[in-house]
């Protein structure tokens, strides 16, 4: 257990936690969803990065016929993609301290506040349980 000014608080590190869990489940459905329209995919795109797998997904939608499975799939995989500079900034974020001295996680001179992981985390939340209804409709 860190003690001093590498101590933080548990309530922060669950909210993190939770917001990096979330994430990885969401990458998983997308990674599925790639699964699902090339086969392979999952040996392919299992040790690449979010941002290879966002983009192979909207490539692989990108490739469907139009119908409205494909427009809500296409638009689920926007929001992933988008999500991957999110994930990014929180995992890339350098440890600091607040305007209270408590450490915390900064990016670009800004915070990461519980509120606001716990706020990425109910995206990321609901992205990955839309990827999971498009592509097992009974199991999200």
């Amino acid at each position: 257990m860190s003690t001093g000014r590498d101590a933080v608080d548990h309530e922060y590190t669950s909210a993190l936690g939770r917001a990096v869990f979330a994430f990885a489940r969401l990458e998983a459905n997308a990674i599925w969803c790639c699964e699902l329209l090339r086969p392979g995919s999952i040996a392919e795109l299992e040790n690449r990065t979010a941002g290879r797998v966002a983009d192979t997904l909207r490539s692989l939608v990108g490739d469907m016929a139009a119908s409205a499975s494909r427009d809500a799939l296409d638009s689920a995989a926007a929001d992933f993609q988008a999500f991957v500079s999110t994930r990014n900034n929180l995992l890339h974020a350098r440890p600091a301290q607040d305007e209270h001295g408590a450490p915390v996680l900064m990016r670009d001179g800004d915070p990461w506040r519980i509120a606001e992981m716990d706020a990425v985390t109910a995206a990321f939340t609901v992205c990955a349980d839309r990827l999971a209804n498009l592509i097992r409709p009974d199991s999200a």
